[in-house]
C-alpha cells in the first residue's frame, strides 16, 4: 500500500481563499441566484460602512465580509424541519418565526466547524435579536452582528424598492435594532447615495471582489475551505459530495503509482476534488433519481461538465478546468462532452476517467447499490478491451483493487470533515422547542424494492 500521506506532500494547494470564496458563491448561485446576490450586496455594504468606523481590535473587515458572504447559507439549505424549498424566492430574512430564525442558527454551527471563522460565527446564533451595547462588551461577536444585520436589512429594501432612495432615518427600516454608530458611519459611506446607487448599476461587485482578493489563510485554514467547497455539494447530493471525495482518492493513488510529477499529481488531485462541482446545478430530483434516467435526463445531467467549467473559469489553471471539463471522454472517442479521441487526452485527464469511473462503480449511489469488486473489476476490463480506458492505468485497478480500497480509507479521513456538530447542535437548537417536536416528529417508513442493475455504464455520471 503506497503512502498516500506522502503523495499528498507532493501536492501543491492551488486555490487559495480569494478563489475558494468566489467558487463557493458561484456553486451558491445555483441553488438560489437572489440569496447569493443580497449576501454579495450585504458584504459590500458592511465593507465600505468599517472603512468609515472600524470595528473593535477583536473583529477585522475580512472576517467581518466573510461572515456577511455567508451569513444566509441557512437558506441554500433544504431544511425538513420547516419543509423549506431553498430555490423559494420573495423571502423574508427578518421575521422573528422560528423557521427563519434557524437558517443563521444554521449557518452560524456550519460556519463554526466546518471553516476558519470558529468563533466568529457564534455572530449569528442571535442575527435577529436588537442592538444590545451591554451584551458587546462581553461578546465581541456582537459587533461583527451588528455591522451585518443593518446592511442585510439596507440590502433587503434595496432589492424590494428599487426606484426608491433610502429613508433620510435608517432606522425606520428597524427601529431598536441598529448600532447608531453604524447607522452614522453608513450614511457618511452613502453620502450622496453613492453606495446604493452603485448597487443598483452593479457595479459594486468589482470593489467587493478587490477587496476579497486580499483575503489571506494560514495553510491549515486554507485546506478547511477546500474542504467546505466539496461539502458544499452536500446541499444538494450527498451521494455526490461522498463519490467526489472518493474519486480525489482514487486519482491519488493511481497518480502516483503512474509516477506523476509534482506539477501533474497537483493537477489531478485538484481537477478530480473538483470534478463533480458543477453537478450542484443538476436538479437534485435527477441526482437523486433511484433508478436509470430518461433520455432527456441524462442529457440534463450530462450538462454538469459545462457547469463546472463556469464554474470555475478564472479561479483555476486552465488545465485543471480542461481536465474536469474532460473527466467523461473516452480513448475511442464516445465519451462526451466534446467524442475527445486518445491522441488529444492527456494522462492525467485519462487517470481522472478511471478514477472516476472506479468511485461510480464501487460506490453506492442514489441509482444502484454498491458493486461487487468482481463485478467493478469486470466492467473496467471490458472498458479497457474496447479501446475506452487506458490499460496502462486500469492495469493498477485491477491488480491492486484491495490496495486501493485500503488507501481510499486512508484518504478519507485526511479529507473528512465532522459535519455530526453542525448537525447535533441545529438538532438541540430545533427541538428545543417542544411544541416543534410535537409538531414535525412524522416518520413515514416504507420498505423500498430492490433496484434492477444498470443497463450499461452510460448510467453512471
Amino acid at each position: 500500500m503506497l503512502s498516500l500521506e506522502k503523495g499528498i506532500e507532493q501536492i501543491h494547494h492551488v486555490l487559495k481563499a480569494p478563489d475558494m470564496a468566489n467558487i463557493a458563491l458561484r456553486m451558491l448561485a445555483c441553488i438560489n441566484k437572489e440569496v447569493v446576490l443580497h449576501s454579495v450586496r450585504t458584504a459590500y455594504l458592511c465593507y465600505k460602512t468599517v472603512c468609515v468606523h472600524p470595528m473593535n481590535e477583536e473583529c477585522n473587515s475580512k472576517k467581518l465580509v466573510m461572515l456577511a458572504i455567508f451569513h444566509t447559507l441557512g437558506f441554500l439549505r433544504e431544511d425538513l424541519h420547516f419543509n423549506y424549498n431553498p430555490h423559494d424566492s420573495n423571502l423574508k430574512y427578518f421575521t422573528n418565526e422560528k423557521s427563519i430564525e434557524s437558517k443563521y442558527v444554521f449557518a452560524c454551527y456550519y460556519l463554526e466547524y466546518m471553516t476558519p471563522l470558529k468563533n466568529d460565527a457564534l455572530a449569528l446564533q442571535n442575527f435577529l435579536q436588537p442592538h444590545n451595547k451591554d451584551l458587546r462588551k462581553y461578546l465581541y461577536q456582537e459587533e461583527y452582528k451588528d455591522v451585518i444585520y443593518m446592511c442585510a436589512r439596507i440590502s433587503d429594501y434595496i432589492m424590494k424598492n428599487p426606484d426608491k432612495q433610502l429613508p433620510a432615518d435608517l432606522n425606520e427600516l428597524a427601529p431598536g435594532y441598529f448600532d447608531p454608530e453604524y447607522v452614522e458611519a453608513f450614511g457618511i459611506a452613502n453620502k450622496g447615495n453613492i453606495l446604493t446607487d452603485k448597487i443598483r448599476a452593479g457595479t459594486h461587485t468589482e470593489e467587493i471582489n478587490d477587496f476579497i482578493s486580499t483575503i489571506l489563510l494560514p495553510e491549515e485554514e486554507n485546506k478547511m475551505l477546500e474542504k467546505m467547497l466539496i461539502q458544499l455539494l452536500d446541499f444538494k447530493s450527498t451521494s455526490t459530495m461522498k463519490h467526489s471525495i472518493n474519486t480525489s482518492g482514487y486519482a491519488l493513488s493511481l497518480g502516483l503509482r503512474m509516477n506523476l510529477s509534482s506539477n501533474d499529481l497537483t493537477t489531478l488531485y485538484n481537477s478530480a476534488f473538483l470534478h463533480d462541482i458543477g453537478k450542484i446545478a443538476t436538479p437534485q430530483r435527477i441526482l437523486e433519481f433511484p433508478g436509470k434516467l430518461s433520455p432527456e435526463d441524462m442529457g440534463i445531467m450530462r450538462h454538469h461538465v459545462n457547469h463546472s467549467k463556469r464554474i470555475l473559469s478564472g479561479h483555476v489553471s486552465e488545465e485543471i478546468i480542461e481536465t474536469v471539463y474532460r473527466h467523461h471522454e473516452k480513448l475511442n472517442g464516445k465519451g462526451y462532452p466534446r467524442h475527445v479521441e486518445a491522441k488529444d487526452l492527456t494522462l492525467v485527464q485519462r487517470i481522472l476517467t478511471v478514477a472516476d469511473i472506479t468511485s461510480a462503480l464501487h460506490d453506492s449511489r442514489s441509482y444502484k447499490g454498491e458493486f461487487s469488486k468482481d463485478k467493478t473489476l469486470s466492467i473496467i476490463a471490458d472498458m479497457t478491451k474496447n479501446g475506452e480506458l487506458d490499460p496502462e492505468i486500469t492495469k493498477f485497478v485491477i491488480e491492486d483493487f484491495d490496495a486501493l480500497l485500503e488507501e481510499q480509507q486512508v484518504f478519507q479521513s485526511m479529507l473528512s470533515v465532522d459535519f455530526s456538530n453542525v448537525i447535533v447542535n441545529y438538532n438541540n437548537y430545533i427541538l428545543s422547542d417542544v411544541g416543534t417536536i410535537a409538531d414535525s416528529v412524522v416518520d413515514d417508513v416504507e420498505d423500498l424494492e430492490d433496484l434492477e442493475e444498470l443497463d450499461d455504464l452510460d448510467d453512471l455520471e
